[in-house]
């Protein structure tokens, strides 16, 4: 791998101006960042309704509700083709009630929130459409993958849904805040298909999309086993707290890599990562088959969500 970075040069020459464009160090632009967006009052509030023992659809309905776009979003969602619900939903109430279920709005509603305040551009392998496609193939695959555990070695479903919704956040993290460093790691990713995107923005930029994502996390005081995913989700050898998540998140990354989605097509799965989840290789071929069937209606509802 160092070797194919070091002789990357070819590859990183811009076609426009004729010159190398050289690794930079965001490691300064981000200690002059004040302040990062504060996770939004909505957000918020969702995060206060889940500590609530009589939250129901009603009140977890009414609250969204209080956000146009956000209740635009999950209605979409819900009457998107992936779930194939033929009948009309008209509020985020019967989209929980009719098609969606209370948790499933409760962590999309939540993920949504926080990440609304993040304006990243839409195209590129780490634009918001990939992201969008990514995150939604992630909270299938990763519900299904978990199936596929022992009980007694399942995180819960709550952690796999926002793990698999959120753990990539640094991304849009750095288009909002990095527009320039986006542009070029977009490029620096395309020019060099053969190379794991963990390992160009490593090297060109000193710092990583996990550490962004974390910073964030951090920042907004969000559950500890989705602050851990967002850090370690690309080190398959992590064995601390919440090790059995961050383990099916990297394996989830891989799957879907194979299928020419995500950051991680290029990304190895050591066979630690199988063992560590009490799963085989041979187990999981028909799982990557069956969500191929359904990426042409995921990729439609990322790039409404996009938008």
């Amino acid at each position: 791998m160092q070797a194919s970075l070091i002789n990357w040069t070819l590859s990183t020459i811009d076609s426009q101006v004729g010159v190398f464009v050289p690794p930079v160090d965001m490691r300064q632009k981000i200690n002059q960042i004040k302040a990062l967006p504060p996770l939004p009052a909505i957000a918020q509030k969702i995060l206060q309704l889940g500590a609530d023992p009589l939250a129901d659809a009603r009140k977890l309905g009414a609250l969204i509700e209080q956000d146009p776009l956000l209740t635009a979003q999950v209605i979409r969602w819900a009457s998107s083709s992936f779930y194939g619900y033929r009948g009309k939903i008209s509020s985020v109430e019967d989209a929980i009630s009719r098609v969606l279920g209370f948790d499933f709005v409760f962590n999309l509603a939540l993920g949504l929130a926080s990440l609304a305040p993040l304006k990243s551009p839409k195209e590129g392998q780490i634009g918001t459409k990939m992201f969008w496609t990514h995150a939604l193939a992630s909270t299938h695959l990763m519900k299904v993958l978990s199936e596929r555990i022992h009980a007694a070695h399942r995180p819960e479903a709550q952690q796999i849904f926002l793990a698999a919704l959120l753990h990539n956040i640094g991304f849009p993290l750095m288009g909002d805040q990095f527009p320039e460093e986006f542009s070029f790691l977009n490029t620096l990713i395309k020019s060099n298909p053969s190379l794991s995107v963990f390992n160009l923005e490593n090297y060109a930029f000193g710092v990583d999309h996990t550490m962004l994502g974390v910073w964030l996390m951090t920042t907004w005081s969000m559950p500890k086993p989705l602050t851990d995913i967002v850090y370690h989700h690309h080190n398959p050898f992590y064995r601390g707290d919440n090790y059995q998540l961050n383990l099916l998140t990297f394996l989830n990354d891989y799957l879907l890599g194979l299928l020419g989605i995500g950051d991680a097509q290029n990304q190895a799965c050591p066979d630690e990562v199988f063992t560590g989840l009490y799963v085989t290789r041979a187990s999981l071929d028909d799982i990557l088959d069956k969500l191929n069937d359904k990426i042409e209606s995921i990729s439609a509802t990322a790039e409404m969500l996009a938008l």
